[in-house]
């Protein structure tokens, strides 16, 4: 007797859950048809955020990363890509118009700069970076969501976009100590940049709660633990390199549990 036919969703949550594990866990305080669309965005996102470090061969990512743009490009022709346990949901996410192209083709050219080693230590470019991978990817949600339609809202697609950077910027530097011991000439950045770049995300967070109100959904929850890991940060930049930042267990999904109760974000 063959196996039942594998369901990609589950598959997709399954990988989240393991590589993504805060996302999972904020995708799960979401409606049934949020958790269908966010999962396979979210699989993607962990997807391409790999293919530059699963070779020592640069052209090898580049062919991974290709792979996933020809799968997007195809989509926005109506083409569903062949078989697959991510990139197949993706594609009909896009098809059906719950995904734009856009912040997805953004992602991934974000991910090519990845490849070629490229040294972020300014402001500016690690800002831009983090807008290209995690602003694009909070665009990408918010729209799955509903909160801005498929033509796009300036106003809401900007918010969102400021969101996913502020939470791009608390992950970027809650990760440091592993970003450094993975080597690839990582550098840790300074108490100047760290303190900059903690105030950047917290006016971002607040400029973007300003217009998207604080009524929130699956996609917003993802970025829980912003605000306090910034605040901390702010205060104690020092705990960048020693890799102290962060919250306990009781705290980080006692909060998450407020949220969800609450109906906010």
């Amino acid at each position: 007797m063959s196996d039942a036919p594998r369901d990609p969703i589950a598959a997709c949550a399954e990988m989240v859950q393991k590589g993504d594990p805060d996302r999972f866990l904020a995708t799960m305080t979401g409606e049934v048809d949020e958790r269908k669309r966010l999962f396979p965005l979210y699989a993607f996102n962990l997807e391409i955020a790999r293919a530059p470090f699963m070779s020592q061969e640069p052209m090898v990512a580049m062919i991974r990363l290709q792979f996933w743009r020809d799968v997007i490009e195809a989509a926005v022709d109506g083409r569903e890509a062949p078989k697959h346990d991510v990139a197949t949901p993706l594609s009909q996410l896009v098809i059906w118009g719950d995904l734009r192209a856009e912040p997805l083709l953004t992602m991934v050219d974000a991910r090519e700069s990845d490849v070629q080693d490229a040294q972020r230590r300014a402001v500016d470019q690690i800002r831009a970076y983090l807008r290209g991978t995690s602003g694009a990817l909070m665009l990408a949600a918010g729209q799955a969501t509903g909160l801005t339609d498929f033509e796009g809202d300036h106003a809401k697609d900007q918010a969102l976009t400021d969101l996913g950077e502020a939470a791009g910027i608390a992950n970027w530097l809650m990760s440091q100590p592993a970003l450094q011991a993975a080597g690839r000439g990582h550098v840790m950045p300074d108490t100047d940049t760290i303190r900059v770049l903690a105030r950047a995300g917290l006016k971002l967070f607040d400029d973007a709660r300003g217009v998207l109100g604080r009524e929130g959904n699956a996609a917003l929850r993802c970025a829980w633990r912003t605000r306090p890991i910034l605040r901390q940060v702010e205060k104690s930049p020092g705990a960048v390199a020693d890799g102290s930042v962060g919250q306990s267990e009781f705290a980080r999904r006692g909060t998450l549990l407020w949220c969800s109760l609450s109906g906010k974000w």
